[in-house]
């Protein structure tokens, strides 16, 4: 509070040395606090850590799960297949709704996990988003070269958070799980 009137008192004068130092002050505690709330609340609440490369995911296949294909993913249906059964014998016809769009998921949510590809612009975007393990996963597949891979990062959050920022690639599930589509 007293930072705060001190630096409303400044407002007048403001190419004093006081008042400058006040204003450093003021953004240095901006970036800290959002340092801070990026840790506390940047960290996906749900997803453990990157699979390790030798042990493919051994703990998901003794887990039972599915998945169903929305209508609006005609034409993906095998490239989604090849996607889930990457993490594993699934069952397809229940469980985690997967619903395509043909534009930038814009609506993927401060925790939850999406996958961004770069457009013909230069602009990153949003083209894979799993909104919790068995909630739901939105795909828009005709922007990546790789539909299968798309599939298989975004199965690959009902467990695992993004492994490193880089390329995703079939080399292993931690490559699976880097977080950009290039």
């Amino acid at each position: 509070m007293a930072l705060e009137l001190f630096h409303r008192s400044c407002f007048l004068s403001l190419l004093s040395k006081e008042c400058a130092m006040s204003r450093f002050v003021v953004k240095m505690l901006t970036v800290a606090a959002a340092a801070i709330g990026f840790v506390f609340f940047g960290i996906p609440v749900t997803a453990g850590a990157a699979p390790a490369d030798d042990a493919r995911a051994a703990d998901v296949t003794a887990q039972a799960w599915s998945y169903h294909i929305e209508s609006s993913c005609g034409g993906w249906e095998g490239s989604i297949r090849q996607g889930a059964n990457y993490w594993g014998d699934v069952t397809e016809g229940g469980g985690t709704p997967v619903r395509c769009q043909n534009s930038a998921i814009t609506d993927c949510g401060f925790l939850a996990e999406g996958i961004e590809v770069m457009d013909v612009h230069g602009n990153l975007i949003v083209v894979g988003c799993n909104y919790g393990a068995g909630q739901l996963i939105k795909l828009f597949p005709g922007a990546v070269n790789d539909a299968a891979l798309l599939a298989a990062h975004e199965f690959g959050h009902n467990w695992y958070g993004h492994s490193y920022d880089g390329c995703a690639s079939w080399a292993s599930p931690t490559d699976v799980m880097a977080t950009t589509m290039c």
